[in-house]
């Protein structure tokens, strides 16, 4: 299995480093629960100083020396650098005035300083008190703090720093280091959840799941099956949980089972009991705080409580936690309930388990909504519970033949046209966004317009998306809707596809009109399409990019990221990459670009994946690696070059990669037919963007036309402005360049902006003012991109070889060889020999000195 994973805190590790030698020092508490790092935090910290030629002192407090004058102390007055003293007080004495005389040359590290003897505590007191020794103390939460360590606390003497667990990209980081490949997103949250970032727990969790077999490459990432924590970490839990009076531990356990519990479900009788719980720090309020909601301190609190449970005991606290959520009218507390019900031993009716696996599946819970519809199907065939199993499945990744099969049997099941039509949007959108085969999808579902009759509304405007997909041009020039009732699915679907149609035609008030009203009807509809609100989420992204209010609409898009392992979690990774791309900032676009393919390799309800993909290229083809940027280029699957918003996005990858290949007369040449394509589709918006880099990389003359064109029939103010670029540059006019600037950067084409107004310099003539006006503020937006750099001319500052520039660039991102060997197909050994010939190469000693030698040319 291999030794275990640290992640380093780099920058609360530098923070204590900064408090501990500033003048005068600063002494530092770590404090937070059992197993949340707090001893490799401050080993770090100490390593750290030690670099710095400080000597480490190490003082090791137990519960078991409290009672021991001086037992923390112990080894250190034994040592015989004290002195030859055999009194235990003249020892202490010499100690204390040895540390004392250099406290600038030392750093005291003390390990659980609450348990420390009161005579251990007092020398520590009076080490920082009087002689200002840096001093470095952890405390675990459980420990109050007493005596003298609380006298340094409230003399301010001490800088107290709250340690919580791991971060969810911390916990992906330890994962990935130790399995050797990024966790599934489901196991990923069910252990980030299990744990809440504790490292030892998670380090339990996971070697238990390695020891029992349930750890397994999957096509998502490394699939890692739900075990028990091993039996001595949860005894060690259940020591805190063992005063509980049986009132407290009922309401606990089924709080646990239930969790986060409503203020509704406890009984008047029950309140001074939650206090109680409360104030032992059992409980504690879930976010958002004014709710009222509780949930235990520490998710590893419910599974302490529930294994000292027999089963049938379990299933009674589910139970009587399902009947008092029943008794409130509340959809998610219902589902809940049914949840709890299901998995007590309780019946459900067919209806139940279908509200439920819908429900499931809108909230994402796929894998729970399969189970319910599996469960309701057994108990009676039914088309809705066929479908929403199909669809699930679908979602989860499930074999091609068996989710083809699912949506099969839904079909077959369809009472009637508007059933059979439902089932075809959902298999449609299957075909064309999971299975990458949008012309399959088109054939069918145009093979059973006929039967559907005036359920076809229900179909149409999904169907106009796949052939656009499928690079079907003609899907523009016929209706998007048949004749649909105002409130009806049919209705929401209209709304949605008009949407999607304004925006990628730049129609800002059809497409924001259309947004309005498919709001309304998302959550009414939802069964039909689960999608709704996210789909209409980035329609309104996409509103606001077209009339270039980027800021708006980047706070639109990290907003609605926050949910990292929601259904719509890629689509905003890659709307922040596309954000970041055209401003400029590559090295926040990279990591955004690359998490979004996985995102949507994982889940896609938009069709981006393939997008996604070429926009990864583009970030590392401007960033001069050009061996990734080929590699991603390459695993573009066939279906995915028809579609235009891949068409235009890989074409910029291709230009960026003949730009640092140092022949930037064929890069312009590649982007002029893909902006062609993108005008035929009707994708002005996107054409905008890819017309931007191409008026950069100087083919203002041969897109001048096409964005003309484009900004007549959209009158969005971003395709309006590039148009306005592309004439500006054509004709050489500095002036109009100047005044375009501010509104490219409100557009967020700042890199865009940046190179024009350079250009502008050049063409002011003997304007000197009109130049100078160019320059200073082309200087100024210089300082907030990374310069797109060719291969040749990156490289020749450092003497490397591009192979060596590659892996150095890759190794400077903190990336390790094996991830580096994976992912350009070479052996970890080569990776290293590369790695070794940079060093030498750069005259520095390893990876820690890598990132800022290569920070200026990233």
């Amino acid at each position: 299995m291999g030794t275990w994973p640290i992640v380093a805190r780099a920058a609360m590790l530098d923070e204590l480093v900064d408090g501990l030698t500033r003048t005068p020092p600063r002494s530092q508490l770590l404090r937070g629960p059992s197993g949340v790092g707090k001893t490799t935090l401050a080993a770090g910290v100490a390593a750290a100083l030690a670099a710095r030629g400080r000597t480490i002192v190490p003082v090791v407090a137990l519960d078991e020396l409290r009672d021991v004058p001086l037992g923390a102390l112990a080894p250190l007055l034994a040592s015989s650098s004290i002195g030859e003293h055999d009194d235990v007080a003249a020892r202490l004495s010499e100690l204390v005035a040895l540390v004392g005389r250099h406290a600038d040359s030392y750093l005291l590290v003390v390990d659980d300083a609450p348990l420390l003897d009161p005579a251990s505590a007092a020398a520590l007191y009076q080490l920082v008190r009087v002689f200002a020794v840096p001093t470095l103390l952890t405390a675990r939460d459980e420990h109050p703090l007493t005596g003298a360590v609380a006298r340094l606390l409230h003399e301010d003497l001490l800088t107290v720093t709250e340690l919580a667990g791991l971060s969810l990209d911390e916990t992906r980081t330890v994962l990935r280091r130790h399995l050797g490949a990024d966790p599934r997103p489901e196991s990923l949250q069910r252990l980030h959840g299990a744990t809440a970032g504790n490292p030892l727990f998670l380090r339990e969790l996971t070697l238990a799941a390695q020891r029992g077999d349930r750890v397994r490459p999957g096509p998502y990432g490394i699939e890692i099956d739900p075990v028990r924590l091993p039996d001595h970490v949860l005894e060690t839990v259940a020591g805190r949980l063992a005063d509980l009076r049986p009132a407290e531990r009922r309401l606990a356990e089924l709080i646990a089972v239930a969790q986060p519990w409503p203020p509704a479900a406890t009984l008047p009788d029950e309140r001074a009991i939650v206090s109680d719980l409360l104030d032992a720090g059992v409980l504690m309020p879930a976010e958002p705080v004014d709710a009222g909601y509780l949930h235990l301190a520490h998710p590893v609190y419910a599974e302490a409580l529930l294994a000292g449970l027999r089963a049938d005991d379990r299933a009674e606290r589910r139970r009587a936690a399902a009947e008092r959520l029943l008794a409130l009218d509340d959809e998610p507390l219902r589902f809940t309930a049914l949840c709890l019900l299901s998995d007590g031993g309780g019946d459900l009716t067919p209806a139940e388990l279908v509200w439920a696996a819908e429900f499931a599946h809108r909230a994402g819970d796929h894998e729970r909504a399969a189970q319910a519809a599996e469960r309701a199907l057994g108990l009676a065939p039914d088309a809705p519970a066929a479908l929403v199993r199909a669809s699930a499945l679908s979602a989860l990744g499930g074999d091609a033949a068996e989710v083809d099969a699912a949506f099969t049997l839904a079909a077959d099941l369809a009472p009637d046209a508007e059933a059979r039509a439902r089932v075809e949007v959902r298999w449609g959108q299957h075909t064309a966004l999971r299975a990458h085969d949008p012309a399959r999808a088109v054939q069918r579902a145009l093979a059973l317009l006929p039967e559907l009759g005036d359920a076809s509304a229900l179909l149409t405007p999904d169907l106009a998306k796949w052939r656009l997909m499928a690079g079907d041009a003609s899907a523009l020039d016929e209706p998007l809707v048949a004749q649909a009732e105002a409130d009806s699915a049919a209705a929401l679907n209209a709304a949605i596809g008009m949407a999607m149609m304004a925006t990628m035609a730049g129609r800002v008030d059809e497409a924001r009109q259309a947004v309005d009203a498919g709001r309304p009807l998302a959550d009414r509809f939802a069964a039909v399409q689960p999608f709704a609100g996210g789909l209409l989420d980035l329609s309104a992204f996409l509103v606001l990019v077209a009339e270039g209010r980027i800021a708006e609409a980047r706070e639109h898009a990290e907003q609605r990221r926050l949910q990292p392992f929601a259904d719509s979690a890629g689509v905003w990774s890659y709307a922040l990459a596309l954000v970041h791309l055209h401003a400029g900032r590559l090295r926040d676009a990279l990591p955004l670009a690359l998490l979004a393919i996985e995102q949507l390799r994982w889940r896609d309800f938009t069709g981006l994946v393939g997008a996604a993909t070429a926009l990864g290229a583009t970030v590392h083809a401007q960033l001069g690696e050009a061996e990734p940027a080929r590699a991603l280029l390459d695993a573009l699957q066939p279906a995915h070059r028809d579609d235009v918003k891949v068409v235009l996005q890989a074409a910029e990858a291709e230009a960026w990669l003949a730009v640092v290949a140092d022949e930037p007369d064929r890069a312009a040449g590649m982007l002029v037919p893909a902006i062609a394509r993108g005008v035929e589709l009707g994708h002005l918006l996107l054409v905008a963007l890819t017309a931007s880099v191409a008026v950069r990389l100087g083919a203002a003359a041969e897109v001048r036309g096409p964005l003309a064109a484009a900004a007549s029939a959209s009158g969005s103010p971003l395709v309006t402005a590039v148009a306005a670029l592309a004439a500006a540059a054509a004709d050489r006019d500095a002036t109009a360049i100047v005044e375009l600037a501010p509104d490219l950067e409100r557009a967020g084409l700042v890199a865009t902006a940046q190179a024009m107004l350079e250009r502008a310099a050049e063409w002011a003539g003997d304007d000197r003012m009109l130049e100078r006006r160019a320059r200073v503020r082309a200087a100024e937006l210089g300082l907030t991109i990374v310069p797109v750099r060719t291969a040749r001319s990156a490289r020749s500052e450092t003497g490397l070889t591009e192979r060596e520039w590659v892996i150095a660039q890759a190794a400077a991102r903190r990336e390790r060889s094996r991830e580096i060997a994976d992912r350009l197909g070479v052996s970890v050994r080569t990776v290293d020999n590369h790695l070794a010939s940079v060093y030498r190469k750069l005259g520095i000693s390893g990876r820690s000195e890598l990132e800022s030698e290569l920070r200026g040319r990233l």
